[in-house]
């Protein structure tokens, strides 16, 4: 008896600067989906031809174009294109490591009420961003007919006599989750990155574009005063140490600063926040060492 083709119910789709870090993420992604119910897509978000086709077997790459000219356009762009029942926006530095979250989301999603199950979720305000959520494109696509701009950002008041957190500014995907909810859909809200079930990573591609702007030094000296590029700057070591030793024929990561460099810079700090960059190292290198685990296991 022949078998029936799997038509793909869900289009899995990821916007990336650097090709290493999206190697890592399909790794990921194309074991924690079942074969043949999904479909996968890349945007490439930077100049040039963008990432080798044979590395990414059946990945959909997309590059700029003079209407899709950076990822909140490809967001926008890909609500509006895509045809299967289902939509998995999950950031390239997010790391699914389970086979359970689909199945899990897949019934959540039965209910014709919720539009979206947010995996990783904003903690600031209610939103799904793009880190890692299932959403339903034609619920979105009847949405955005209000809200044209649809992931894209905004700011209400941005006033340089109050601290930045009293500013009413409203991040990527932050006005379309709004927008959803006030048409009367839910959105399930999760924080699998709390369980262990996902991993993300932080500041990865401002502190790598940053990189290539400022150098080590003054990079180093910029983290050693905040948490961004400092959270940044980790996160990257932990994905270069993951990344050439899953793919020890691919290119080396393309981050070469030094943990010495960011070292220097971070011994002079308030015990609290010591304490608070002593867990963070602990968590995202335990993050590294499970995503090789789950790579290699599965």
């Amino acid at each position: 008896m022949p078998i029936e083709a799997v038509e793909p119910i869900v289009t899995v789709f990821t916007s990336t600067v650097f090709v290493d870090v999206a190697r890592i993420w399909f790794q990921c992604v194309r074991r924690a989906f079942p074969a043949g119910a999904a479909r996968f897509e890349m945007f490439y978000d930077a100049e040039g031809p963008g990432p080798d086709r044979a590395e990414f077997p059946g990945v959909t790459i997309l590059n700029r174009t003079p209407n899709v000219r950076e990822f909140h356009d490809a967001y926008n762009d890909v609500v509006q294109r895509t045809q299967t029942p289902y939509l998995a926006m999950i950031d390239s530095d997010v790391y699914w490591l389970s086979r359970d979250i689909w199945p899990r989301v897949l019934k959540e999603l039965e209910d014709p009420q919720v539009a979206a199950v947010s995996c990783v979720s904003r903690s600031r305000r209610r939103s799904h961003g793009t880190y890692a959520v299932v959403l339903k494109p034609e619920i979105y696509r009847q949405v955005m007919k209000n809200l044209p701009d649809g992931f894209y950002p905004a700011a209400e008041k941005i006033d340089m006599s109050i601290p930045v957190p009293d500013w009413k500014w409203y991040d990527t995907g932050d006005l379309l989750s709004l927008a959803v909810m006030q048409a009367g859909y839910q959105i399930r809200f999760h924080h699998l990155d709390r369980s262990g079930e996902i991993v993300r990573f932080f500041g990865v591609t401002l502190t790598r574009r940053g990189a290539g702007h400022l150098g080590e030094r003054r990079l180093a000296w910029m983290a050693g005063r905040g948490r961004y590029f400092w959270r940044g700057w980790v996160s990257n070591l932990a994905l270069r140490w993951l990344h050439n030793r899953l793919f020890p024929s691919a290119p080396p990561y393309g981050f070469s600063f030094r943990a010495s460099a960011l070292l220097r810079r971070s011994l002079w700090a308030t015990p609290r926040k010591q304490l608070y960059r002593i867990c963070f190292v602990q968590r995202i290198w335990r993050s590294a060492k499970r995503v090789e685990e789950f790579v290699r296991s599965c």
